[in-house]
């Protein structure tokens, strides 16, 4: 069926490299009318819902193509199948057993929280991928994620914003795992737009891709800090990775309902967006796309011949982990000195910026290197604003975990090399227990390095790096703050307190320790004398005025 081939597609958008094609008559010469679309981009959803797929090996099925409730299939019986469920996270209002969205809340900069509204859901469910509660699963009936408002806070096309917990569960011979759930708040408008119009439609993050009302990201200021509340059957084990900065981890003991309350907040960020087009009858364009094939292996093939035998239309959209294939873009036409040039400096600079908060909580994701560590509890969480990156959580060599990350090294319409650079931030938090078994260290307290090394492999010294442990939450916060693309490395290594003669000098950490107080200064006048005032709550002495 058209629909199911359209959810299969839209499925793999920003997982892997997207090449849709319009099938059409093979034509003896280049369609002048050929063209080519390439975009970079972290704002959607990797993957759309509902769906029930079956899995043979790494071969996936979709489940229920003739059934009005997917379940139904006879091929795809729970107790004998490996499934995939792709779903989203109810709100709790609505849901007192399994997974479910409990608060979304805006946390403005003087402390103040303002709970979200909830306005509507995102768009329906296409019949052909419905879906009946199935609880021994934990799997709720098929819906669409929700639509919130947050009073006093708008952006540029008005004031709604996507909140989705999409939420892959799977089954195995009859028996859930503990689910991956990708959460995401942003700023949204909608516009109808024909169902037919395809181009038109390229920027609509729908559910159902027949729905009239397509939804469309809107712009916001970055540094908007959201806090999502949770309700989980299953302790978050191992990593959390996402796209916020600053973040906080906060998890709750289970419940009477025997969920977990867990909580994660941080500020919103901006990444980088690439959409490149190269028509045919453009002569600059025809050859920028001829180096580009050329230059990028899984595009070889793709010469105009080829696009103008298959319809003239070629569209590739790149998700995150396509670290490599930028890398190899940037490089085309470089110059001797190392900056890019001619076609590869067109994918140095940024397009435009997308302010994106998500959070990805995969039970499976664990660091390539770490053995040893138990994955049974929350071990960690990354963020970073690079547009791509060469894994998605650190890797680590038996001394130093690194991060390696890749954008665009200028801002939309950017110039000028240092004043219009895009500037990267990296934040890192890991357990304390985490932190001590994977560099084997015991008691007292390990010195800490932070360091970014810019593309030729020098340290960048310009950056803000902080790290330490946070004796009120029990974790390691690590952050890099400033650093330029276009493919910097982070790396943070803890190490064993220093030695003297051989024998480790160990300090002990204060059992009770508190987090060192902020100093703040005010100014306070009485009269003509004026005095500093400096303290974690300064006040004004008798007589004095704060000014």
């Amino acid at each position: 069926m058209l629909k199911r081939l359209t959810r299969t597609l839209s499925a793999l958008v920003l997982l892997a490299p997207l090449m849709v094609v319009v099938t059409n008559p093979a034509q003896a010469a280049v369609d002048p009318d050929s063209y080519v679309v390439m975009q970079f981009r972290d704002d959607k959803d990797a993957i759309t819902g509902p769906a029930l797929y079956k899995y043979v090996g790494t071969k996936a099925t979709a489940c229920g193509e003739e059934y009005e409730d997917l379940w139904d299939d006879p091929a795809c019986v729970p107790a004998t199948s490996t499934l995939q469920v792709y779903n989203y996270l109810p709100l709790c209002a609505n849901e007192k057993t399994l997974n479910c969205i409990d608060a979304v809340t805006w946390l403005k900069s003087d402390g103040t929280e303002v709970k979200g509204t909830f306005k509507e859901n995102r768009g329906t469910v296409d019949p052909d991928f419905s879906f009946t509660r199935r609880e021994e699963f934990n799997v709720g009936e098929s819906i669409t994620p929700q639509i919130f408002t947050f009073p006093g806070l708008s952006h540029s096309k008005g004031n709604l914003y996507a909140v989705t917990g999409h939420i892959t569960q799977d089954i195995v011979k009859g028996a859930p795992a503990a689910p991956k759930i990708v959460a995401s708040i942003a700023p949204v408008y909608f516009e109808n737009v024909s169902t037919d119009d395809r181009e038109a439609r390229t920027e609509c993050f729908n559910i159902n891709a027949t729905d009239l009302k397509c939804w469309k990201f809107a712009s916001s200021d970055a540094g908007i800090s959201f806090k999502l509340n949770m309700k989980l059957l299953t302790k978050p084990q191992g990593w959390i990775s996402g796209r916020v900065t600053a973040p906080k981890v906060s998890i709750a003991a289970a419940d009477a309902s025997k969920r977990f309350g867990v909580s994660i907040s941080g500020a919103n960020l901006s990444i980088p967006i690439l959409t490149k087009r190269y028509d045919y009858s453009e002569a600059s364009e025809q050859s920028a796309w001829s180096k580009i094939s050329a230059a990028i292996k899984d595009l070889n093939s793709f010469t105009w011949e080829k696009i103008s035998s298959l319809g003239g239309e070629l569209i590739s959209v790149y998700g995150p982990n396509v670290f490599n294939t930028f890398n190899q873009l940037v490089a085309i036409d470089r110059e001797a000195g190392g900056k890019p040039a001619g076609v590869g400096k067109e994918f140095d600079v940024a397009d435009r910026l997308a302010q994106v908060w998500r959070v990805v909580l995969d039970p499976t994701n664990t660091p390539t290197g770490v053995s040893g560590c138990a994955t049974s509890d929350f071990q960690g969480f990354v963020s970073s604003n690079a547009m791509t990156y060469g894994t998605a959580l650190p890797k680590y060599d038996g001394s130093t975990m690194s991060y390696d990350v890749a954008s665009p090294h200028y801002n939309p319409g950017g110039k000028d090399y240092d004043a219009d650079a895009f500037k990267g931030r990296y934040d890192l938090l890991l357990t304390e227990a985490y932190a001590k078994c994977v560099w084997n260290l015991k008691e007292g307290i390990p010195t800490v390095s932070v360091v970014v090394q810019k593309t030729d492999g020098t340290e960048d010294k310009s950056v803000k790096v902080e790290g330490g442990l946070n004796a009120t939450t029990g974790l390691y916060e690590f952050s890099a703050i400033g650093f330029t693309f276009s493919s910097p490395k982070i790396k943070i290594k803890l190490a064993a307190p220093p030695t003297k003669d051989g024998t480790p000098t160990v300090t002990q950490a204060a059992p009770a320790a508190k987090p060192k107080a902020t100093l703040k200064s005010i100014t306070c006048v009485k009269g003509k004398t004026t005095r500093k005032v400096t303290g974690p709550s300064p006040k004004c002495p008798a007589g004095f005025k704060k000014k």
